[in-house]
């Protein structure tokens, strides 16, 4: 009984996808992407000092230690990123970055400076929940944000986290989910934003 209640919420399922949606839902599922680990292009320094930013409430408690959804959790290991016990939304959060551009994310940014470091020394290219296509998307996002921040208060930006911007919007460039048709101009608009950011 319990297959053919899997198998009808199926077909209930498929009935209402088009055909580019089944058939790009199949190629994400099988094919495999291999990350493009250039170095970075050259970076200009920007002239114009970046406009504040929306700001959240803090997401980390401490180095290690952070909050989403109501649930607080230590993350100390490279496994941690990728917790099969732990909701998968609360791991999107962690890999999000928003804390980078919360309130008052001067006061953290030590623990940041660790935090991105240790998300490139713990996610290598192409592996786990932070290299899936929103995730991805929504960090990018963040870590540009903080490295224009970064730049414009003259502190450092290692040329290794910028490669690692790069690998990342290179790899979602190849990753875009177009199995869901109504994120398809959005996905696009979000890659060419992060392209536009990257190269002038």
């Amino acid at each position: 009984m319990g297959n053919i209640k899997k198998i009808f919420i199926f077909l209930n399922t498929v009935k209402y996808l088009k055909i580019s949606q089944i058939i790009s839902r199949v190629k994400l599922k099988y094919r495999k992407i291999t990350p493009d680990l250039a170095s970075a292009p050259k970076i200009s320094i920007p002239v114009n000092q970046l406009q504040t930013v929306v700001q959240s409430q803090p997401k980390m408690l401490s180095e290690s230690r952070f909050r989403f959804l109501n649930l607080s959790s230590d993350i100390t290991k490279a496994e941690d990123w990728n917790l099969p016990n732990k909701d998968k939304l609360w791991l999107y959060n962690l890999h999000y970055f928003d804390d980078l551009t919360s309130l008052e994310f001067s006061q953290r940014v030590n623990w940041h400076r660790k935090s991105i470091q240790r998300w490139i020394d713990e996610n290598p290219p192409g592996f786990g929940v932070g290299w899936e296509a929103y995730p991805s998307s929504l960090r990018i996002v963040n870590w540009i944000k903080w490295f224009l921040l970064d730049l414009n208060s003259h502190n450092n930006v290692k040329q290794m986290w910028l490669d690692s911007l790069v690998i990342q919007t290179r790899f979602l460039s190849q990753n875009l989910e177009y199995h869901l048709l109504q994120d398809i101009g959005h996905q696009k608009n979000k890659h060419h934003h992060h392209l536009h950011h990257l190269y002038y």
